[in-house]
C-alpha cells in the first residue's frame, strides 16, 4: 500500500463497526487528510455471507480469521468493534503483528481483565480507546472553560446518562445482556462514558462507591422464543464520587430510561453553573453569578469535527472526530495529544465499575 495511506482492518460488523466505516469513507470528503484512510479487511464471522456488501463498502479482503487480516501488508492499523470479551486477544494480535489500534470500549469485560492485558502492550504503543464523547464539542467547550477558570474553584458535578433500549421485557439475549460478554450491563456499557468525562474534566478519582440492580431479570432467548434465561447484568446503576482535587458528584446510568434519554452534565463552581445534554446541545450554556457574558475561549478542537454542512449527527460527528485524530496521530501529528484516550484510561475508570459491582453484589447477599 502506498505510503501516503493508512489501511483498516475492521473487526465486526455491528452498528458500531458500520460508524467506523462511515466515518472513515466520510472523512476524506469532508476534511483534508495527511493520510487517506482505506479500508482494507474486514474480520467476521459470516465472511461468505457478507462478502458482497463489504465489496459494495470498498473492503479488498473479507475473512472470519483475524491473523490471517493482520499478515497483511495493505494493513497497518485495525479497529476492534466486537463484545467486550474478545478485545484481549484481539488487542494482543495486532500489538504482535505491530498493527495501530483503535479499540471499541470498553476495553475488555472488567478492569481486572483490562488490568492484565496492560501487561502485553508495550509502553507508549501506538493505540487509541473510543471514549468519544471527549470528542463532542460541548465537552471541548466544557474543557476549555473550565481550564480558562470560568466557574472558579469547582465543587460538584452530576453525570446523568439515560437510555431506554431495555425496560421491554420481551427484548431478547443479546451479547451486550451477557455476563460473560460484556462484563456489566448499563454500568459497563454507559458507565464507563460518564465516568471518563468526569475524570477527563476534573482528574483522577479519590473513590467511587455505589449500586447497580436488574429491574428485567430474565429475558427471551431468542426473538420470538417461548423460553427464556436469566439476565445477570444491571440495567441501572448510581455512584457518588469524589475527585483527587475534591471536585464531588454523582453519576447515574440507565438502559430502562422510557421516554426520558438524556446525557446531562451539571457542573458547579463558586462562580456558578455549566449545564448541557449532550443528545441534542453542541454548545453548553453558561450561567454565572454575576450575570456578565464573558467572551469564551473557542477550542481549536473543535477543527476535528465536521461542519455544521457536513454533519450527520453528533453521535456520528463525534466518532468521526475522534477516528480523525486517529489518523492525524498515525501521521505524527501531536496536536490535542491530551485529548486522546488510551487504553490505561479505559482502566483508569474500568477498575472503579468493578468496585461498584462488587459492593452491590455485596450488599444484595
Amino acid at each position: 500500500m502506498e505510503m501516503n495511506t493508512l489501511g483498516f482492518t475492521i473487526v465486526g460488523f455491528g452498528t458500531i463497526a458500520k460508524t467506523h466505516m462511515v466515518a472513515l469513507r466520510t472523512l476524506p470528503i469532508i476534511k483534508p487528510l495527511p493520510l487517506t484512510p482505506v479500508l482494507d479487511a474486514l474480520v467476521t464471522r459470516r465472511p461468505e455471507e457478507l462478502k458482497h456488501q463489504a465489496e459494495q463498502i470498498g473492503f479488498s479482503y473479507i475473512t472470519s480469521d483475524l491473523n490471517e487480516a493482520l499478515k497483511r501488508e495493505q494493513t497497518q492499523a485495525v479497529s476492534i468493534c466486537t463484545p467486550n470479551s474478545l478485545h484481549a486477544e484481539q488487542v494482543k494480535a495486532a500489538v504482535q503483528h505491530g498493527k495501530a489500534i483503535y479499540c471499541e470500549k470498553p476495553v475488555t469485560e472488567s478492569g481486572q481483565a483490562t488490568r492484565a492485558l496492560l501487561q502485553d502492550i508495550p509502553e507508549q504503543y501506538n493505540e487509541q480507546l473510543a471514549f468519544v464523547f471527549r470528542y463532542h464539542p460541548a465537552v471541548m467547550h466544557m474543557r476549555e472553560w473550565l481550564l480558562e477558570g470560568v466557574l472558579g474553584e469547582v465543587l460538584q458535578c452530576k453525570v446523568t446518562y439515560l437510555r431506554s433500549g431495555y425496560l421491554n421485557a420481551k427484548r431478547p439475549v443479546s451479547w451486550r445482556l451477557s455476563d460473560s460478554l460484556s462484563g456489566g450491563g448499563a454500568i459497563t456499557d454507559i458507565g464507563v462514558h460518564a465516568l471518563d468525562l468526569v475524570r477527563h474534566l476534573f482528574g483522577e478519582f479519590k473513590h467511587v462507591d455505589g449500586q447497580a440492580y436488574t429491574f428485567v431479570p430474565e429475558r427471551p432467548s431468542a426473538a420470538g422464543a417461548a423460553d427464556h434465561v436469566r439476565v445477570k447484568v444491571d440495567d441501572w446503576a448510581t455512584m457518588a464520587y469524589q475527585t483527587e482535587q475534591g471536585v464531588r458528584g454523582q453519576v447515574e446510568v440507565s438502559r430502562i430510561a422510557y421516554g426520558a434519554d438524556a446525557f446531562r452534565i451539571d457542573i458547579v463552581g463558586t462562580k456558578g453553573s455549566i449545564t448541557a445534554d449532550l443528545e441534542k446541545d453542541k454548545r453548553p450554556t453558561l450561567h454565572l453569578l454575576d450575570g456578565t457574558v464573558p467572551v469564551l475561549p473557542i477550542p481549536s478542537a473543535l477543527e476535528l469535527l465536521p461542519d455544521d454542512k457536513a454533519t450527520l449527527g453528533v453521535f456520528q460527528d463525534s466518532h468521526t472526530a475522534a477516528l480523525h485524530h486517529f489518523i492525524l496521530r498515525q501521521a505524527g501529528d501531536e496536536r490535542w495529544s491530551e485529548l486522546a484516550p488510551t487504553i490505561r484510561d479505559g482502566y483508569a475508570v474500568e477498575k472503579w465499575v468493578d468496585h461498584v459491582l462488587k459492593q452491590s453484589e455485596q450488599n444484595e447477599s
